[in-house]
């Protein structure tokens, strides 16, 4: 059956639950019962992606959009710990995020001495979306690391490399500047397995002084200073959402 957007969201039935209108198997059978109408409408797919501007009506009558769904960028210092959830008594990100995010979802965990952008979402599903490998959404970083550097050990494990039984996908880099006792790279990854770049960099015997994320799909850390939070651009969530649709 052929997808039918309406808007750049979810599908009909998640997003009417995050409304708090039903489960999705209630919303589901509503559509089977043909009580639900889109911009007008009666729907008969529950592939069927809305969002908080279209008009839906659940037996003639319109459902007030009341949790707006909202995408955040967040620019993680250092000695943070991506959680929501005091660990060891260390400082996590949202002692410093405002009170009125903390039950926003993350996508995209930064270890604790990493920096750079985070996602945080409103809904669950936005940021589980960002995380899918079968999405494809690039993580770009920029990595500055001291050691004997080879470009010819980078370029070979960036067709994908074998470490400790984990299997890495193959990754793109580019060498931005190189110093007299340090090397600084821009790495494309298209996964975000746990403590990816630090293990690599560690199998090819470089030491990481520092490592930031600086994009995450189409959302991008820009000028965004440390410690500040801002909302998405419409033309960033545009292009997640278009991202999708492939």
């Amino acid at each position: 059956m052929e997808k039918k957007y309406y808007g750049v969201n979810l599908r009909i039935a998640k997003y009417l639950a995050s409304q708090n209108i039903g489960s999705r198997r209630e919303i589901e059978r509503y559509i089977k019962q043909n009580r639900i109408k889109v911009n007008g409408s009666t729907i008969d797919s529950p592939i069927t992606f809305v969002g908080e501007n279209d008009n839906i009506q659940l037996d003639n009558k319109l459902i007030e959009h009341t949790n707006k769904i909202s995408i955040l960028k967040f620019h993680k210092p250092v000695k943070y710990i991506t959680s929501n959830k005091k660990q060891n008594n260390k400082p996590i990100i949202f002692d410093i995020i405002d009170k009125q995010y903390r039950n926003y979802k993350t996508a995209g965990r930064l270890d604790y001495f990493s920096e750079g952008l985070l996602i945080l979402a409103s809904n669950g599903e936005i940021t589980r979306n960002l995380e899918l490998p079968k999405n494809k959404f690039k993580r770009v970083y920029e990595v500055t690391v001291n050691g004997l550097f080879k470009e010819e050990d980078l370029a070979k494990i960036s067709k994908g490399v074998m470490i400790q039984n984990i299997k890495y996908k193959p990754f793109s880099y580019q060498i931005i500047n190189t110093q007299k006792k340090t090397t600084k790279l821009k790495l494309t990854l298209v996964e975000g397995k746990n403590r990816e770049i630090r293990n690599i960099m560690s199998y090819l015997k470089l030491n990481i002084i520092k490592l930031k994320r600086t994009e995450y799909g189409p959302f991008k850390l820009n000028t965004l200073k440390s410690k500040e939070l801002q909302l998405a651009s419409e033309n960033e969530i545009k292009q997640y959402y278009e991202n999708l649709k492939k």
